[in-house]
């Protein structure tokens, strides 16, 4: 749809499934639409900066408005009544079948509006200048401390990651600083998805749910087993993987947003935080 392919940004999106490595925040399903719409205006934000950014996540929210009037709600815990922690949640959301089949059911279903969203016309919309520093992004942060701190990132990523700020499009889900996180390890561990046969992509998905039930630490590289990690260590410093809870408030738009954001300690300690777990989980896990 976006007349490209950003394998690079796709792969960063492995650990969103499930509501962030399994973990039942905001569905992948709208957090991976989310930035599919802004690389679809990848080009208005090359041209026109944060004026661009402002009024693409007006779509964002919209398209999250939709998604839950649709389906009834954003989160996946909500969607699947499972826990991906537990061998028996696995099991009920795979069988007999109904769950996931739902799911492949909204994946469709979304793929179908967001092509429509995607293909409309919007005159009026572009010629305006904007500077690209005028304003603060949570994962956008995040993702750029951490390639500056241990070399891996991707500048397409750091474009568009903007439509997770104040929960994906300021509605309160899941926190763009844990995202972030989870996402800038997925560019170094994440799937290459548009080159993995379907009998590895079973094999991934198995081993890396398999990786969620485990007691104690999974070793080697896999993307779940890392993105587990990196979310271990923000227990202490959040009471939720939901922006909404974590600040106490819900924004009601971009100026609120970045009033807040600006201001918080909170934020800023949790947008450090996930620079520093990313970063070294990424290096502890480089091969010798």
């Amino acid at each position: 749809m976006a007349g490209k392919k950003e394998d690079m940004a796709l792969r960063s999106a492995t650990g969103l499934e499930g509501g962030l490595v399994a973990r039942g925040s905001t569905c992948g399903v709208v957090t991976g639409g989310s930035l599919g719409l802004a690389l679809t205006r990848i080009d208005e934000i090359d041209a026109e900066g944060e004026v661009a950014r402002r009024r693409i996540m007006e779509e964002v929210r919209d398209y999250v408005h939709w998604f839950r009037d649709s389906f009834g709600t954003t989160l996946c815990r909500e969607r699947t009544g499972v826990d991906f922690y537990k061998l028996s949640g696995q099991l009920r959301y795979l069988l007999p079948g109904d769950r996931f089949s739902r799911c492949m059911w909204h994946i469709g279903k979304t793929a179908s509006h967001l092509k429509q969203r995607i293909a409309l016309d919007r005159p009026g919309a572009r010629g305006q200048e904007g500077s690209p520093d005028q304003a603060s992004h949570c994962a956008t942060d995040v993702l750029r401390g951490v390639r500056k701190a241990c070399g891996i990132g991707n500048e397409v990523l750091e474009k568009i990651a903007f439509v997770l700020d104040g929960g994906v499009g300021f509605t309160g889900g899941v926190c763009g600083a844990m995202a972030g996180a989870v996402m800038a390890a997925n560019l170094a561990y994440g799937w290459d998805i548009r080159s993995m046969s379907k009998p590895k992509t079973i094999k991934e998905f198995v081993v890396g749910h398999l990786n969620l039930l485990r007691k104690r630490k999974a070793s080697g590289r896999e993307t779940f087993a890392v993105g587990r990690e990196i979310l271990k260590r923000f227990e202490d410093r959040a009471p939720s993987l939901e922006c909404e809870r974590i600040t106490g408030r819900f924004f009601t738009g971009w100026d609120d947003f970045q009033s807040h954001v600006r201001a918080s300690v909170t934020c800023r300690e949790l947008i450090e935080q996930a620079i520093l777990v990313s970063s070294e989980a990424i290096v502890s896990h480089r091969p010798l």
